[in-house]
């Protein structure tokens, strides 16, 4: 191996591919089948021995083809039954695409985990997940003195399952906020965690990267998809799709949407805001991309003359009526859209370059750069982007893991004003989840 390496890497490519090379994805494989009736143990029906039962079917012999299996879950776009398969994946109705077109019904419908704060059982998503991790041996402080190695708290499962795996099984649960990771110093919350166990001084930080990575990467993982559809489709001569999942909102749009504080995009995921870098005063370059899950450097944060606006807000897309008193409780209140600003949620350089790149790629595939037509003429692109996805685009690209990842940022900075009311138990743990959940929705 070391003498073909080097004449391997010498010799010039003599073609050039095509298409990108993607690892192809096992199918998922049912263990659905037919089961045979039950068969009956009473003696009088079987005037031999039951080993001399049907030998197919015989509960003695081959117990296991009376094991019922469970059938695969729909998938938005439906596969085709191969022969050897007697259950194939079924493809989700027109209902169940809307569902599955909604990132809050999404995140509800996540495992139920235990918070360890709280004692409530709460959605996976609504909560973060931390592992149990030893310090190597040439990390650990000076000042320990025991024999065995300290043990910290890290985030676990927060990157796309495309790119890192968990690396631990077992691990507790905490609500998805900044100031609940406070809490952790507590002793007896870090008794229930783990014996000897206790969160990392930069916990808080870390789980902020990493959750702004997992941003990043969901846009990736929308946009290497759209390549791949793009490339099928004209190999098939398909039709373009009807619906869009991101366009880039003009300048009048943008502007009537802070003036009056209302996003009237009925259906919209989010609106995310996300200006172009400038080139760095010092190099005269522009700002690399970084997508790296190491923690970045304090250098790499953007220094502002001007306050900067909230992190995210949550417009109506209507004006809202005024209160009633006499309305009554059954009244829904008005949809809202969460409104991301990239500045103030991205603040280091290298990941708001990474988004731009990412947004403008995607839009770039989707035929939304330059001027669009307006009634007034050709009217130039704001910065600002517009998420959507309804039951139609969910079957060709999936953009809800994006909008719940941006969600779960936007619990991670923006909540926590009632953290210090956590109760240990009783009735005040639930209703601080409740009040919780009430925001969150």
């Amino acid at each position: 191996m070391p003498r073909i390496l080097p004449r391997l890497l010498a010799q010039p490519l003599s073609h050039k591919l095509d298409t990108p090379f993607t690892l192809k994805r096992r199918r998922p494989r049912s263990f659905k089948r037919p089961v045979p009736p039950p068969p009956s143990f009473k003696p009088s029906d079987h005037p031999r021995s039951i080993l001399l039962h049907d030998p197919d079917t015989n509960p003695i012999t081959r117990s296991r083809v009376h094991i019922r299996h469970k059938s695969l879950p729909p998938l938005p776009k439906k596969l085709k039954v191969r022969k050897y398969e007697t259950d194939g994946p079924r493809g989700m109705t027109e209902q169940e695409r809307r569902f599955w077109s909604s990132p809050y019904l999404r995140m509800l419908a996540s495992p139920i985990r235990q918070c360890i704060l709280t004692h409530r059982y709460l959605p996976n998503d609504f909560l973060l997940r931390l592992a149990i991790h030893r310090v190597p041996p040439s990390h650990t402080p000076p000042t320990w003195k025991r024999p065995d190695a300290p043990q910290v708290l890290l985030p676990s499962g927060l990157q796309s399952p495309q790119y890192s795996l968990r690396r631990s099984g077992k691990a507790h649960y905490t609500l998805l906020s900044r100031a609940a990771l406070s809490r952790l110093s507590d002793p007896a919350t870090k008794r229930r965690a783990a014996h000897n166990a206790s969160p990392h001084p930069m916990l808080a930080e870390h789980v902020a990267h990493l959750l702004r990575l997992r941003v990043l990467q969901e846009l990736e993982l929308v946009a290497e998809a759209m390549e791949r559809r793009q490339l099928r489709r004209r190999a098939r001569a398909r039709e373009p799709p009807t619906s869009r999942i991101l366009r880039r909102l003009t300048r009048t749009e943008w502007g009537a949407l802070r003036e009056t504080g209302t996003a009237p995009f009925p259906g919209a995921l989010a609106v995310l805001e996300a200006a172009p870098l400038r080139k760095d005063i010092a190099t005269g370059r522009r700002i690399a991309p970084n997508m790296s899950a190491a923690p970045p450097s304090p250098e790499d944060v953007s220094q502002f003359k001007v306050p900067l606006h909230a992190a995210s807000s949550l417009l109506p897309v209507c004006p809202e009526p005024p209160y009633d008193p006499h309305a009554g409780s059954g009244v829904l209140p008005p949809e809202r859209i969460p409104v991301y600003h990239g500045p103030a949620l991205f603040p280091y350089r290298g990941q708001r370059a990474a988004l731009d790149a990412l947004l403008r790629r995607i839009s770039g595939l989707e035929g939304a750069e330059g001027y669009v037509e307006v009634p007034g003429g050709q009217e130039k692109r704001s910065y600002a982007y517009l998420l959507c996805a309804d039951g139609e685009s969910v079957g060709r690209v999936d953009t809800v893991g994006v909008a719940i990842a941006l969600w779960r940022l936007r619990m991670f900075e923006d909540y926590g004003g009632a953290v210090e009311e956590l109760g240990e138990g009783g009735t005040e743990g639930w209703d601080w989840t409740g009040r919780a959940l009430r925001w969150m929705f």
